[in-house]
């Protein structure tokens, strides 16, 4: 086993937010991490799992929400050897993303975080590009956030949009963030279909059913190798994610139901390194 990764955790300051998003997070009532992720609640997270490596993703850029490249750099610093940091640009609102994309990059950050739901726009639409075309040349992967929100628009939400992506740019590697909810069976088959497809299972841990059922999918279409484990910190610490990951089973106590097998959820854990997907921490 190469080690626990944890591929979805974030880390910022009170303000990188707005007071809108401030209030929809203090309605989620899913947070179990608490509604903050400063650098030292990241940092406390961290030291309890101890995860072999992890990922710092910068929350989608939109409507005043900024996490700066540089702040995702400096807390990546503080874990040679073990973090990776995304980015975050708004494709159709910053005038110059792939210039602040490229930015990211020299900052020694390893890839991009879009949303189509909460940045409204069309994954597939020319303004991404550019992003696109960086990202397969600088080799770092692409991480969106499709599926259910809180605010933007449902418009841009199903994951099928990411199918142009995936072909047009086959060198492209594409993880579809928190499994792609709601839409775990169309993840699913696009990732049969699409083999530079990736999907994260963060934030899905308090929806046990939702998880279960997406987990059967993935395993009937032969696509668990490529499921990533991920806290979605702070909606979940590492600990308590893996916790109740490995609690799966459990939820339908006294229903005859199939069982997730025990091998299938180490491997999510323990068997999924960030070079799976080309990308690598920088050296202690």
């Amino acid at each position: 086993m190469s080690g626990l990764v944890d591929w979805h955790t974030h880390c910022f300051l009170e303000e990188h937010r707005t007071d809108e998003d401030r209030r929809l997070w203090s309605q989620r009532g899913v947070m179990a991490g608490g509604p903050m992720a400063s650098p030292e609640q990241h940092a406390a997270a961290i030291a309890e799992a101890e995860p072999s490596q992890f990922v710092i993703v910068a929350i989608p850029k939109r409507d005043g929400i900024d996490t700066p490249a540089e702040f995702i750099a400096a807390q990546v610093a503080r874990y040679p050897g073990r973090a990776v940091g995304f980015c975050s640009v708004d494709p159709e609102v910053d005038k110059d993303a792939p210039g602040l994309f490229e930015h990211a990059l020299d900052l020694g950050l390893k890839g991009l975080k879009l949303s189509p739901t909460y940045q409204r726009m069309d994954p597939a639409g020319k303004a991404c590009w550019p992003l696109y075309e960086i990202a397969v040349a600088r080799k770092v992967p692409i991480m969106f956030h499709c599926g259910g929100a809180y605010t933007g628009s449902l418009e841009f939400a199903d994951p099928w949009l990411l199918d142009k992506v995936a072909l047009a740019f086959p060198d492209l590697r594409i993880i579809v963030a928190h499994f792609g909810q709601p839409y775990m069976e169309q993840t699913a088959v696009m990732m049969r279909k699409n083999e530079n497809m990736y999907a994260d299972l963060s934030a899905r841990f308090h929806r046990p059913w939702q998880l279960y059922h997406g987990l059967m999918v993935a395993g009937e279409y032969g696509v668990t190798d490529r499921l990533l484990f991920g806290s979605d910190y702070p909606v979940r610490t590492t600990a308590q994610a893996m916790a109740e990951f490995r609690a799966i089973n459990d939820w339908g106590a006294g229903i005859a139901m199939p069982r997730i097998p025990e091998a299938t959820i180490e491997a999510i854990l323990h068997e999924r390194p960030l070079s799976l997907l080309g990308i690598a921490p920088d050296p202690a």
